[in-house]
C-alpha cells in the first residue's frame, strides 16, 4: 500500500532499514586511495527503507532549500570545482568511476534520491508501493521533460531498465539482476517485476541504475553519449563540453523541474566548470588563490591548518568508502591465499594512517564501512606481524619471498607516498614491490580487464551493504576485478539480497565481511571521510556520506 510522508516518517522511526560506488579520488566506485579529513564519529549510522520492506514512500520530490531561511539565494554565476581526475564515461550504463558520478548527478535525475541521513527520498518517482515482496510499483512525477524536450514517463523508465537488462557487460547489470521485467501500467505508473525479494533495489536506484536518460537522445547519440551526452538528462545542468585532462563545462537547465522551498526555480547557478587537477596539493593551492571555488579531496597534511582558516568552509562526515589494494587471485603469486595473507600481515595499517593520513580516519577491517549498520569496530583481522607474514610465505611455497608489480595512480604525491610506505613495509617480510604509476583511467581499465597483479584503488561505497560487497565479491560481479570466487560468500550475498529482515541482513553481512577479509582478494587499508571544502562565497552545499557533490541548490554570494 502507498502511504503518505507522515506514515513514512513514523515507519522510519520505528525501524532503521537498509538502502544501498568508485572511493577516494575516483570510484564508481573506483578511485586512487585518498586521505580522509578527520576521525569519524563512532555514532554514525546509515538507515533507509529496504526495497521490499512493505513500507512505501509517498511525497513530492524533495527540493533543496536555502541553508539559512532568511537568506535569499543569489542567482547566476559560475561555480568552479577542482576535481581529481579525468572522467571516463558520462553514460551511466557504462561508468565505473566516482569522478564520472560527480558529473552524472548534475546531468541526470534518478527514480529515488537520498538526503544527508542516507534515507530514501522521492526523485523522479513521487511514491512507490512495495506491498508485494516480488514487485515494486512507482508513481512518477508528471510534467518532467528531458533536456532534449521529450517527455519523461513510464515508457522512458522501461526503456532505461531494459537497456541495462539487455547489456550483460554493463556494471549495472548485476546491480539489478533480480529485476525480471518492467511493465508500463499507464503513462506515469511503472511496475518492476522481481525474480525474488530484492532488499537493495531502492538503494540501487539512487545511483546510476536508477538514472533516467532520454530514449531519443540514447538512440540519436549512440556511442557519443559516453563523451557528449547532449540533451540526455532531466537534471539541473546540461552538458556543454569536455576537454580531456583540462575541464568539463555544464550550463543551467532552464527547464529544470525542481523548485526550492520557496517555490523558486532551480538551479541557481548559470554554469559549472570542473577543472581536472590530479595533484591534491595543486587543488588546494587553486582554492587558496581563488582560481576554484571548491576543492575535492585536499591533502591530509593540510587538513589541520585548513580547519582553522577562516578563508575556507570545512566540514566532514563518515564515508561509505573503503580503500586498499586489489590482488588478482587468478595469477601468480596471488592465486595463493597464504601469499595474499602474507601481504595483509606485512602491512602496518596504523603506520599508514599516521604517516600518510596524519591520523585521520580509521583502519579498515573489510568492505563494510563505519556508517553501515553491520560494521563491527571490534573485528580486527590483521595486525602488523612480520613473523606471521614470513610463516605464511613458507606455507605458501615462497619461503624466500617474491616480487610483484603494484599499479598506482600517477600525478598524486600522496599516492606515491602511500605506495613507498607499503613497499618498505613488505620489504621487511622479504616481499619486493615494483611500483608502476599509471594515469588513473588507464589504471582502472587495466584493473577491470584483469591486466594487473596488484592495484591500489578504493570504492566510494553505497548506502546499502550490498553495494559495498555484491558486485566486488560475488562470482562474476560487475566490479570483481580480482576474479574472486567463494561459494559460501556467494550464498550469503544472495541470501542478504533476498531478505527484508534487518537483523538477519546485519548478521549475514558481518559473516561476508569476515570471510572476504580472511580470503584477502583485497587488502583493506582505511575508511576515510567525505569532505566539504570551499570558499565562504559558496552557499547551500549539503554534505552527504556518499561523497557526491550536488549543486542544484548551491549558489554563490557576491
Amino acid at each position: 500500500m502507498v502511504r503518505n510522508v507522515r506514515a513514512l516518517c513514523l515507519a522510519l522511526a520505528a525501524a532503521a532499514l537498509f538502502a544501498a560506488c568508485g572511493g577516494g579520488n575516483n570510484n564508481s566506485g573506483k578511485a586512487p586511495t585518498q586521505a580522509p579529513a578527520a576521525a569519524p564519529s563512532s555514532a554514525a549510522t546509515a538507515a533507509a527503507p529496504a526495497a521490499g520492506s512493505a513500507t512505501a514512500a509517498a511525497a513530492t520530490a524533495a527540493a533543496p532549500a536555502a541553508s539559512a531561511a532568511a537568506v535569499k539565494p543569489t542567482r547566476g554565476g559560475t561555480l568552479t570545482v577542482a576535481i581529481d581526475s579525468n572522467m571516463k564515461n558520462l553514460d551511466p550504463i557504462k561508468s565505473t568511476l566516482l569522478v564520472d558520478r560527480q558529473i552524472h548527478y548534475q546531468l541526470y535525475d534518478s527514480l529515488v534520491s537520498i538526503g544527508p541521513d542516507l534515507k530514501i527520498q522521492p526523485g523522479l518517482a513521487d511514491s512507490w508501493d512495495t506491498s508485494d515482496p516480488k514487485a515494486i510499483v512507482f508513481k512518477l512525477h508528471q510534467g518532467v521533460k528531458f533536456q532534449d524536450g521529450t517527455d519523461f514517463d513510464a515508457t522512458a523508465v522501461k526503456f532505461n531498465i531494459d537497456r541495462i537488462l539487455n547489456t550483460a557487460s554493463s556494471p549495472r547489470h548485476s546491480e539489478i539482476a533480480s529485476v525480471a521485467s518492467v511493465d508500463v501500467v499507464d503513462k506515469y505508473t511503472v511496475k518492476f517485476n522481481l525474480t525474488q525479494p530484492f532488499a537493495p533495489l531502492l538503494a540501487t536506484l539512487v545511483d546510476r541504475a536508477g538514472m533516467m536518460l532520454s530514449p531519443t537522445a540514447i538512440q540519436k547519440e549512440g556511442d557519443s553519449l559516453s563523451t557528449a551526452p547532449v540533451g540526455a538528462g532531466t537534471g539541473p545542468f546540461r552538458f556543454v563540453e569536455w576537454l580531456q585532462d583540462d575541464h568539463v563545462t555544464l550550463e543551467r537547465n532552464p527547464n529544470y523541474w525542481k523548485k526550492d522551498a520557496n517555490g523558486d526555480q532551480l538551479p541557481y547557478l548559470d554554469k559549472l566548470v570542473y577543472k581536472i587537477i590530479p595533484d591534491e596539493n595543486n587543488r588546494l593551492n587553486n582554492l587558496k588563490t581563488g582560481d576554484v571555488d571548491i576543492a575535492i579531496n585536499p591533502p591530509a597534511k593540510d587538513i589541520a591548518a585548513v580547519k582553522k582558516d577562516s578563508a575556507f568552509v570545512y566540514k566532514d562526515a563518515p564515508a561509505l568508502q573503503f580503500n586498499g589494494i586489489e590482488l588478482n587471485v587468478k595469477t601468480e603469486p596471488f592465486s595463493s591465499k597464504d601469499l595474499r595473507q602474507a601481504v595483509a600481515y606485512a602491512i602496518d595499517r596504523d603506520a599508514i594512517l599516521q604517516t600518510v593520513y596524519f591520523g585521520l580516519g580509521v583502519v579498515s577491517n573489510g568492505p563494510i564501512s563505519p556508517p553501515l549498520p553491520p560494521y563491527d569496530a571490534s573485528y580486527k583481522p590483521y595486525t602488523h606481524d612480520v613473523a606471521k607474514a614470513k610463516a605464511l610465505l613458507a606455507s605458501g611455497g615462497k619461503p624466500n619471498g617474491f616480487s610483484f608489480d603494484m599499479l598506482i595512480t600517477s600525478g598524486s604525491p600522496q599516492q606515491q607516498q602511500l605506495a613507498e610506505l607499503i613497499k618498505d613495509e613488505l620489504k621487511d617480510a622479504g616481499i619486493t614491490v615494483n611500483i608502476v604509476p599509471e594515469e588513473f583511467t588507464k589504471l582502472v581499465d587495466d584493473t577491470q580487464n584483469h591486466k594487473f597483479t596488484a592495484s591500489i584503488l578504493g570504492w566510494s561505497g553505497r548506502i546499502d551493504p550490498d553495494g559495498n560487497s555484491y558486485n566486488h565479491f560475488h562470482t562474476g560481479g560487475g566490479f570483481n576485478d580480482p576474479q574472486y570466487s567463494n561459494a559460501q560468500v556467494d550464498m550469503l550475498l544472495d541470501q542478504a539480497r533476498a531478505s527484508y529482515d534487518q537483523e538477519q541482513r546485519n548478521s549475514l553481512y558481518k559473516q561476508i565481511n569476515k570471510l572476504v577479509t580472511d580470503d584477502a582478494p583485497w587488502i583493506f587499508i582505511n575508511h576515510p571521510l567525505v569532505i566539504e571544502l570551499h570558499t565562504p562565497k559558496v552557499k547551500g552545499f549539503v554534505l552527504i556520506a556518499d561523497g557526491i557533490q550536488r549543486y542544484a541548490g548551491v549558489w554563490k554570494s557576491q
